[in-house]
């Protein structure tokens, strides 16, 4: 038998080693409105010790690792919470109060929406993070057909850029890491035709999310086709204010569309904390025939929506903590209508600051996601939870 001895400082190395991985643990929380009692989502809980945070589901539930230090919850409209790990780890239920609101009279005089996201546009370099950075963040890809899953993809994905710019020449580099989640099938909507039915329909490309990533190239193209707008100023917190909008309809080749949405501004910076548009459409059809059958397929599209979540980071400069982008759409083929929903998202749970970074394992942006295989793993942050109707379908034999 071969005895192994440890001098006296390789032991206490090694106690101190043991301790840090005891004291850190994942731990589970639901985050709860105070007042009515119901699940909050897409409230952030970040660690102090780790600076890595992540995002709570539909259920109101979030899971992150901790050590040390503080656990905050924050989520737009209500007041912080601020909890220590040591209470965190005995806590299941952490309750958010909503903010107080006001309707501010001379806001509301004196409010002009398209002045207000130009101001924005033209003094980006002020208010957003302009220096290189790298975003750990998880991309997630659902699609829902007549009220079923049958696509979610949930993957980490390292963001880089000189800045949070849109500029010309693109500087952007995207690479992919571990797939936690990777499950497609067929959507059963062409069961009769199997080259359209086993291909589990269009995957979206990277490509075609970067201009609404970038909130100065998103802006600069709402600002362009938002005439005819009107702004409602809402009841807000001190802080803050908030604008409804809603545009009128309007015709381009047989099809009509109106913006709809909400904006939230900070009241001090005059800054965009959160971006939702909306837009609406009648009589948005694509039809095609299936040259198996002849049969007529018939694609409406009924509204496009996308939402952009800031935050303040230690410079007090905003930075993007979420985006999301859903399509509800139906398709009408073999006399049945189908509702469908597509919906990426984005949840940043890690920024740094970062001056360069090297060209290994980049995503090819003008493929789909699940074509950019990683190479290894990138990433090492909390993943948001799956919600039950999501772990059922990962788990079902389908």
């Amino acid at each position: 038998m071969t005895h192994f001895k440890l001098k006296k400082n390789q032991i206490i190395i090694l106690f101190l080693f043991v301790s840090q991985i005891a004291v850190s643990q994942n731990k589970v929380l639901f985050v709860i409105d105070k007042t009515t009692n119901f699940p909050i989502e897409n409230a952030v809980v970040f660690s102090s010790d780790s600076n890595q945070g992540t995002f709570t589901n539909s259920e109101g539930k979030a899971s992150i690792n901790v050590k040390s230090g503080t656990v905050k919850i924050s989520k737009l409209g209500f007041d912080d919470s601020v909890v220590e790990v040591e209470k965190a780890i005995k806590l299941d239920t952490l309750f958010l109060t909503p903010q107080a609101v006001q309707l501010d009279e001379l806001v509301i005089k004196s409010f002009n929406l398209n002045k207000a996201l130009q101001y924005v546009l033209d003094n980006f370099k002020d208010l957003y993070v302009h220096t290189p950075f790298e975003k750990e963040c998880n991309f997630k890809e659902t699609v829902v057909v007549d009220d079923q899953l049958k696509r979610l993809i949930l993957t980490k994905v390292n963001w880089w850029d000189k800045t949070y710019e849109r500029k010309k020449n693109n500087t952007l580099k995207l690479r992919l890491g571990a797939i936690d989640y990777n499950k497609n099938i067929p959507l059963n909507i062409f069961t009769d035709v199997p080259r359209i039915n086993e291909n589990k329909s269009v995957y979206l490309t990277p490509n075609s999310l970067i201009n609404t990533l970038y909130f100065n190239s998103y802006l600069f193209s709402f600002l362009r086709s938002s005439k005819n707008m009107t702004g409602s100023v809402e009841e807000s917190p001190l802080d803050q204010i908030i604008v409804s909008f809603e545009s009128e309809w309007e015709n381009t080749e047989e099809v009509l569309s109106r913006l709809k949405g909400r904006i939230v501004f900070d009241k001090k910076t005059k800054a965009v904390l959160e971006f939702i548009n909306t837009i609406e459409y009648k009589n948005n059809l694509k039809v095609k025939t299936v040259k198996e059958n002849g049969k007529e397929s018939v694609s409406e599209t009924k509204t496009a929506s996308w939402r952009l979540l800031f935050y303040k980071t230690e410079d007090n400069l905003f930075a993007l903590k979420a985006f999301d982008s859903t399509i509800e759409m139906t398709i009408t083929y073999d006399n049945k209508i189908h509702p469908c929903e597509y919906k990426n998202s984005i949840y940043v749970l890690k920024e740094m600051t970062v001056n360069k970074v090297n060209d290994d394992g980049l995503m090819d942006l003008s493929k789909p996601i699940y074509q950019n295989l990683p190479s290894q793993t990138i990433a090492n942050v909390n993943s948001i939870l799956l919600n039950k109707a999501e772990n059922d379908f990962i788990n079902s034999n389908k």
